[in-house]
């Protein structure tokens, strides 16, 4: 009887995978968030004084066009430059938008330092695709007393990136990279921060 029950199991597995693939998109919005504590943390009356992105220098940077590189840093849609910086950038413009929703009465500063931020290679773009693994460290301090309100802790927001087609799909439609990568933090900071409703994409 077990052996009869694997196979609409299987075939139900198998039709949920096609039918992510047709909307590569929303596999942005979609993944289950990792994160080091169970759960997040009830809603807190915050406002965002500032925000830090901090892209230690310490790690490392791949421009080789293979499969996976062994680094802590692949990011390759912006011209070959301070990756670093460009990771800051990309991340910084993506957090700040989103946290402007935090309109309580008590001033947060807001600390992600980055531990990983691996975007995919050209090579693996058009080809079979991958994770965008991106991972960091949450720290909220009270703006006033620098009084650690939330962290250090570790939050792994990975999740699946076009490959082949669906990759050429997407940016014939104008999405890109960057673009999936900006969605997934919204996603985690509305999230974390009780900003926003959670709505699954048809």
């Amino acid at each position: 009887m077990r052996q009869l029950l694997r196979v609409p199991i299987a075939l139900a597995l198998l039709g949920a995978l096609a039918a992510c693939q047709t909307n590569p998109e929303a596999s942005a919005r979609n993944v289950p968030i990792t994160q080091s504590a169970a759960g997040f943390a009830e809603p807190q009356d915050w406002s965002l004084n500032a925000l830090a992105v901090v892209v230690p220098r310490s790690l490392t940077v791949s421009e080789e066009n293979t499969i996976k590189p062994r680094a802590d840093i692949v990011w390759r849609e912006d011209p070959l430059g301070d990756r670093h910086q460009q990771v800051d950038d990309l991340m910084t413009a993506a957090l700040n938008g989103a946290l402007g929703g935090l309109r309580g009465s008590q001033p947060v500063n807001i600390e992600i330092q980055v531990v990983r931020f691996h975007a995919l290679t050209e090579r693996t773009r058009y080809s079979i695709g991958g994770e965008h693994e991106i991972e960091f460290i949450l720290t909220v301090r009270d703006a006033a007393t620098g009084d650690v309100l939330r962290g250090p802790r570790a939050v792994d927001v990975t999740f699946p990136g076009a490959g082949g087609d669906n990759a050429i799909a997407q940016e014939a439609r104008g999405y890109f990279q960057r673009d999936a990568i900006r969605a997934r933090l919204v996603q985690w900071a509305n999230a974390e921060f009780r900003l926003a409703p959670i709505v699954a994409s048809n």
